[in-house]
């Protein structure tokens, strides 16, 4: 499921400021969460607080915060305050946090089973080597 959240930076002394309007409920009373040394420090810090608090909304069964419009926002910046948008897929995201692992069943052909066992080949690793390089997540 992916989320898109505005998120509002703030610019001063060398500091990008990270504050959610939505999540902090209004742009006048939305106080800094993070912040970064440089902008895309600030964005990944900025990303994974919005994870943790969104697990906190899902474990208190509280609904997802709307995403507000860039139009109801705008107006209201300061001119050391800019607009971005931060898309997460949260259950990627949220699987990462707990690395929580999932028992698949698969068949494959019995000559590739006999070699693989002969070579002692972890199966499990095996395949999420491949799914990762299928995904594009090899790092």
């Amino acid at each position: 499921m992916n989320l898109t959240y505005p998120v509002i930076i703030t610019y001063e002394d060398d500091v990008f400021y990270i504050g959610f309007p939505d999540i902090e409920k209004n742009i006048e009373d939305c106080f800094y969460v993070t912040y970064g040394d440089s902008f895309n420090d600030a964005i990944e810090m900025g990303k994974e607080y919005l994870i943790l608090k969104l697990e906190d909304y899902e474990n208190d069964k509280r609904n997802f915060p709307k995403a507000s419009s860039i139009l109801d926002l705008k107006n209201k910046l300061k001119n050391n305050q800019e607009i971005v948008y931060i898309t997460i897929n949260y259950e990627y995201e949220k699987s990462l946090i707990k690395l929580a692992y999932v028992k698949k069943t698969l068949t494959i052909p019995s000559y590739l089973d006999i070699l693989a066992k002969n070579k002692n080949i972890n199966f499990s690793q095996v395949l999420q080597n491949a799914l990762k390089k299928e995904l594009g997540l090899e790092g």
